[in-house]
């Protein structure tokens, strides 16, 4: 499936206001990374015994073909159609949305965490789970930064896909609801 027609499909997923049945609302954990989850033990830990409640999206490099580590069962099969990503390129971004799109087919996913293969889940799952289904905030960076550290890192080439009036510095790394991903995809 193409990318736009991913984008598409998520999209008219998640019109749906109402349905005839009653769901879990769900965490969709999504991995963006260079090769395996370096920690996966203990994301296993921290999932093991919250099935049902969480789901688990992998955008890794495409050459990466499981065979430098024994991947846990935790994240076998959870690697999502990938495309190559370079830090501080716009394909970063479009990964990003591939992620969010995957995810937000699954209509039961409420809440959405973008994190690297580096990340260690600070809280246990029940804490993390209870806090964001709770929350009625979103958790993404942004701001405008003058100077070469922000507008300075503009570059041209990024319009018309990115305008210099649309360019933000801030943390990559998010978390944010079903509204927002919707509106991010």
């Amino acid at each position: 499936m193409s990318d736009e027609e991913l984008l598409w499909r998520s999209s008219m997923v998640s019109k749906v206001k109402e349905l005839p049945f009653k769901i879990q609302p769900k965490v969709a954990f999504m991995f963006l990374t260079k090769g395996p989850v370096l920690l996966s033990p203990l994301w296993e830990l921290f999932f093991k015994g919250h099935e049902g409640f969480y789901s688990i999206y992998v955008h890794s490099h495409p050459s990466y073909n499981n065979s430098k580590v024994d991947e846990s069962f935790i994240f076998h099969g959870r690697r999502i159609p990938s495309k190559e990503v370079d830090w501080g390129n716009v394909n970063m971004v479009e990964a990003e949305k591939r992620l969010l799109a995957n995810a937000l087919l699954d209509i039961s996913n409420h809440r959405f965490v973008l994190l690297s293969e580096a990340c260690i889940p600070l809280f246990n799952f029940s804490t993390i789970y209870t806090h964001l289904m709770n929350s009625n905030k979103n958790f993404v960076e942004t701001y405008d930064q003058l100077g070469p550290l922000g507008r300075g890192r503009y570059h041209p080439q990024m319009s018309p896909t990115i305008k210099l009036s649309q360019w933000r510095k801030g943390s990559q790394w998010f978390e944010m609801d079903r509204d927002l991903a919707l509106e991010v995809v």
